[in-house]
């Protein structure tokens, strides 16, 4: 049976009803931002008040330029002049241009939220129109894992909870030419901008070192700090471990001696250490007896108390020249020779190693 002839003018009516559906549906939607001919007589701020209350103004907002960023006369989002919030932005804020079209790393934020994600464009109660009351909580209700990683390890880095800096000390919010938006160009120039004056400890309200000085007045340095690499041993963020290290270390200058609790041995052999007979681990020996396996392993010393992590003025292996132990200050009066050396503490008499022939006498 053939089909009726008035199926054809049939499907073409419902087609033609669809698709002025359709086209009255994004009518609507586009008209939900278009002002009307009698909205338009009135001043922005007859209907939109983004004052009342706030302490910080958007400079267009405070002087009553509402049209440096919006159209009335478009159907655009919001009627911005241009629909994403970094190109509108950056229009007048020249300074960030840089950031937004060259720099190597950008805020992943920018793209995906615009500068409203962390800013209000009109007022706010907080500094740069911020949307948290402190600077790390901005950060953190996005970057969710640190909010956990902070909240929960035992020795956290002060600075993070400084409302004037926050994550803000380290970190470009924005963007720059390095890893991780870092504002310095490695680690120890970033840590020295804030540790170049006496600082005081959260935990136990003790003061910490002027470690720019200390550096400055000390010129052989540990490794790491000579790469400028102070997150290879003390984690940013905070740890659980002694000193905000990113490994174990004993905290007390007497400790059992146990491999695992050292986080030192991560680059130093271990066996420099455990070896009590050697004549090739370590020079500190009388011919090939091992004293660091001596003053470590059986007496329970730490490495911490003789040697200095960071800096010392005058020889390597970064021995100090006083030190601390069990509550005591005193020096270590260590000489070095050509084959050995001795040293003078309150904690044995003067003792003196020699590491070839003569030693065997």
């Amino acid at each position: 049976m053939k089909p009726s002839i008035l199926v054809i003018p049939i499907v073409i009516l419902m087609a033609c009803n669809y698709l002025q559906a359709e086209n009255k549906q994004a009518q609507s939607i586009q008209n939900v931002y278009k002002h009307s001919k009698e909205e338009l007589k009135n001043k922005c701020d007859t209907c939109h008040d983004m004052r009342e209350g706030n302490k910080y103004f958007h400079m267009p907002v405070k002087i009553g330029t509402c049209t440096a960023c919006h159209n009335v006369n478009t159907d655009t989002k919001d009627l911005l002049r241009i629909k994403e919030s970094p190109e509108m932005c950056i229009l007048c804020h020249s300074a960030k241009r840089a950031t937004y079209y060259k720099d190597k790393y950008q805020h992943p934020a920018i793209k995906q939220k615009g500068c409203t994600g962390c800013h209000d464009p009109h007022s706010g109660e907080r500094k740069f129109r911020l949307k948290h009351d402190k600077r790390k909580d901005l950060c953190l209700s996005c970057h969710t894992e640190k909010k956990e990683w902070i909240s929960s390890v035992k020795n956290k880095h002060g600075a993070i909870f400084l409302e004037d800096g926050g994550c803000f000390f380290c970190h470009d919010p924005h963007g720059t030419n390095r890893p991780k938006m870092l504002k310095a160009p490695t680690s120890k120039d970033l840590c020295l901008s804030c540790h170049n004056k006496p600082l005081k400890r959260d935990e136990d309200g003790k003061m910490l070192l002027n470690m720019k000085e200390h550096l400055d007045n000390n010129s052989k340095w540990h490794g790491p700090i000579i790469t400028g690499n102070c997150v290879g041993c003390h984690n940013p963020h905070g740890s659980n471990n002694h000193r905000m290290l990113k490994g174990p270390y004993p905290s007390k200058s007497i400790a059992k001696f146990k491999p695992e609790s050292y986080f030192c041995f991560i680059c130093h052999d271990s066996e420099k250490i455990t070896q009590a007979s050697t004549t090739t681990f370590t020079n500190f020996r009388r011919n090939d007896k091992n004293l660091h396996t001596i003053h470590v392993k059986k007496s329970s010393i730490v490495c911490g108390t003789c040697h200095e992590f960071h800096a010392v003025k005058k020889q390597i292996p970064l021995l100090k020249e006083k030190t601390t132990f069990a509550g005591t200050k005193f020096s270590l009066n260590y000489i070095k020779n050509i084959d050995g050396g001795s040293c003078n503490p309150i904690c044995h008499n003067k003792r003196e190693y020699k590491r070839g022939i003569e030693a065997r006498k």
